[in-house]
């Protein structure tokens, strides 16, 4: 009697205890910082677009958040008054919040998508002109002479939406080559395009990233799984990546000037393409990333292809 009361006592313990809610621990967050400026390219030299800074936040498999500073300038910073033809000077700073996900497309986990909404300022309070200052001082060059003539204040608010597929490219099953084919479509104060794209990539564990992303062509969605690898996979990936792009604009701030006021602008050319090259390692939580790119002319009057580089940063919480 005595077993049998213990064995139905140790009974309702055990489902009392299953029957209790199982503490899910939180979802990790993965913070990413990005820099690109034409200081990285080969030309070496302050001009068009001139400097990009983003942080980005995902905290949760499908929620993130991203502050941005965009900085353009004209090719001749040592006048205070540049030609009507030469890019105006401007910045933008604005913060995004969007939502992203990755499809489970029966059992195929190929394809993501995102949507982010930003909002921000256009002009003197985006705050472009004091950082271009305090990073000149800083390497000891010569500040831009013409900051004066920048685009004035305006609201930025723009809505985005991104879309890529994955193509594994290896025959042997080990996915040391893919393929990922981008859309974005942006729409709004700052910039009204549609783009295409492809990243063709080589190397190790290439399913831990969904491909690089750029500053002012992506939005900051960073899927928190792919930073995670199985138990029987090395927590490490390296990958070399050749990427190309074409946009086809109907509106960009940096040449087309403001919307609502009267501002410098100057001829927009509605087709652009741009190539990059670069490299990413990854261990563990941290993965880094660096490329060089080049674009074909976004105005009628610029003088040659622009050249910028850029790095990232990302680390999983």
């Amino acid at each position: 009697m005595l077993r049998l009361i213990a064995f139905l006592s140790l009974t309702a313990v055990v489902r009392a205890a299953e029957s209790l809610p199982v503490a899910v621990p939180p979802p990790p967050w993965v913070v990413s910082l990005s820099e690109e400026n034409d200081k990285f390219g080969p030309k070496n030299k302050d001009r068009y677009y001139t400097q990009g800074l983003k942080l980005a936040v995902n905290t949760s498999e499908h929620n993130f958040f991203s502050l941005t500073q965009e900085i353009n300038t004209p090719s001749d910073t040592t006048t205070p008054n540049p030609l009507s033809t030469d890019m105006p000077y401007s910045g933008a700073l604005y913060l995004g919040w969007g939502y992203g996900r990755i499809l489970d497309r029966g059992g195929r986990k190929d394809c993501m998508f995102a949507v982010e909404a930003k909002l921000g300022v256009i002009g003197p309070s985006s705050g472009s002109e004091t950082v271009q200052d305090k990073f000149h001082t800083l390497i000891n060059t010569q500040a831009a002479a013409g900051w004066g003539t920048q685009l004035p204040d305006e609201p930025l608010i723009n809505f985005d939406a991104e879309f890529r597929r994955r193509f594994d490219l290896d025959s042997t099953g080990r996915g040391y080559r893919d393929l990922i084919a981008r859309m974005m479509v942006e729409l709004g104060t700052m910039r009204t395009e549609v783009l295409v794209g492809a990243q063709l990539r080589w190397g190790l564990n290439l399913d831990k990233s969904w491909g690089h992303s750029y500053i002012r062509q992506s939005t900051g969605y960073d899927p928190i799984t792919a930073l995670s690898s199985p138990d029987n996979r090395p927590n490490f990936a390296y990958w070399a990546f050749a990427d190309s792009q074409l946009e086809v604009v109907a509106r960009n701030y940096a040449t087309d000037g403001t919307n609502f006021r009267e501002s410098r602008a100057v001829t927009r050319r509605p087709i652009v393409m741009q190539l990059a090259l670069g490299t990413t390692f990854q261990f563990h939580k941290f993965s880094t990333t660096y490329f060089i790119a080049m674009r074909t002319k976004d105005f009628e009057t610029q003088e040659a292809v622009h050249f910028f580089g850029g790095v990232k940063g990302q680390l999983n919480f």
